[in-house]
């Protein structure tokens, strides 16, 4: 009998040390599968596997700002998959990019609403280079709103807009149709011209949405005028390039709660007022007031929010998470657009901001989020006469049992 338990127990303690010696997660799948992760000489001083040395970087450290920065298990759980939502994105309008074989691609999809982007826009981006010059075709569609923002710069550096052009500049015939130049100097072609810089190196699209049911979108083609130059494969710098442009996107996504005015994480139940010159035109619309804020409601507590809205084409307002994320935007309450709120007799918009539906009018879903930003976006707002919203945090039972009794009366 003590042989027999000796021998168990022989063959357990091997056991336990083999499995201490695996490795864990993905290690353990490449392990499994025979599959080398080893790194050899033979290529590792390419730039582009340098460049995805410091991708590698970018993406342990967010994990990290994540587990640090987070204040509930939800935020820290969501915070994982916003993440990966980030490094996707960066993937698809950097990594992705040929400014030789240019093409719109969607920033957003029906599940991913990121990066503090309005949740009742569509945004596409094309990665150029100001070396050529580039032409823009299509219809505009009936969305509210149009624009697009030709920013500079590459690699780690610091983004800055170095075009800009709206619907309101647009050169449209009778069908709607409109074509845009893109160049260091003036063509001889017909079409709007916006002059660019060298270093230009990305289109960012904005289509604002009043109501997605009807919504008709603008249709976008982009091509190099005079041609695409003739195939090459990539080189190791073109793939380098790319691969850091990722990079700095993803940065620029994960630390937005850090960068783009931080005191409102100390400061919630409060809006201040920005425009393109305080946020960065490279991020921001230039045809837009914004009203910012951050939001802190307990489980029992509700925010009113309470605005008298300038008479504008197109305003809305929007929840995010810590993150500048919008969670499942197509299906909650999350966002409301002038098209989409009741108004009050004295042309006011009164906002629920709760974690439950009393069933009162313009309730926004914080979907289980105490704490959160929202925003306000007016446009053709700056300059005009805008009144700060009003802010109130109140019990909900007392504000369920006050609009109880303002029925009755």
């Amino acid at each position: 009998m003590m042989k027999k338990i000796s021998i168990f127990l022989l063959i357990l303690c091997c056991g336990i040390y083999l499995g201490l010696q695996l490795p864990r997660g993905a290690g353990l799948l490449f392990a499994v599968t025979g599959i080398e992760v080893s790194p050899t000489d033979r290529y590792s001083k390419l730039q582009s596997h340098q460049a995805l040395f410091g991708f590698e970087e970018a993406l342990g450290a967010a994990r990290k700002m994540v587990l640090e920065d987070a204040r509930t298990e939800q935020e820290a759980a969501e915070g994982m998959r916003w993440v990966l939502r980030a490094a996707a994105m960066a993937s698809e309008i950097a990594g992705d990019a040929n400014p030789k074989q240019p093409y719109f691609q969607r920033m957003d999809t029906p599940t991913r609403k990121i990066g503090g982007d309005n949740p009742d826009a569509e945004y596409a981006l094309a990665a150029i280079d100001g070396r050529y010059a580039y032409r823009i075709t299509g219809n505009i569609g009936n969305v509210s709103y149009l624009g697009f923002t030709i920013n500079g710069g590459n690699g780690m550096s610091k983004r800055r807009q170095v075009g800009y052009i709206s619907d309101t500049m647009l050169t449209l015939d009778q069908e709607g149709n409109f074509t845009i130049l893109l160049s260091t100097e003036k063509p001889k072609e017909t079409g709007d011209w916006v002059k660019i810089t060298e270093d230009a190196s990305s289109i960012l699209v904005r289509q604002y949405i009043a109501d997605r049911h009807t919504a008709i979108l603008p249709t976008l083609n982009i091509e190099i005028m005079g041609g695409n130059p003739a195939f090459l494969p990539p080189t190791d710098d073109e793939i380098a390039t790319a691969i850091t442009n990722a990079t700095f996107a993803f940065f620029a996504l994960t630390n937005l709660h850090n960068l783009v005015l931080p005191e409102l994480i100390d400061e919630p139940n409060k809006f201040i007022r920005a425009t393109s010159e305080n946020l960065g035109g490279e991020i921001s619309g230039a045809d837009n007031l914004y009203m910012i804020g951050s939001h802190q409601i307990a489980n029992d507590e509700a925010l009113v929010v309470t605005v008298f809205p300038p008479k504008t084409r197109y305003w809305n307002f929007s929840l995010e998470t810590r993150w500048h994320e919008t969670p499942d935007y197509l299906h909650r309450p999350t966002s409301r657009t002038l098209s989409e709120v009741e108004y009050g007799e004295d042309g006011s918009v009164r906002f629920i901001i709760s974690h439950i539906d009393i069933g009162l009018r313009n309730w926004m879903d914080t979907s289980g989020h105490n704490f959160g930003f929202m925003t306000f976006r007016w446009l053709d707002g700056i300059g005009g006469k805008v009144l700060m919203p009003e802010v109130k945090l109140v019990k909900l039972a007392e504000l369920a049992a006050v609009d109880s009794r303002n029925a009755n009366q």
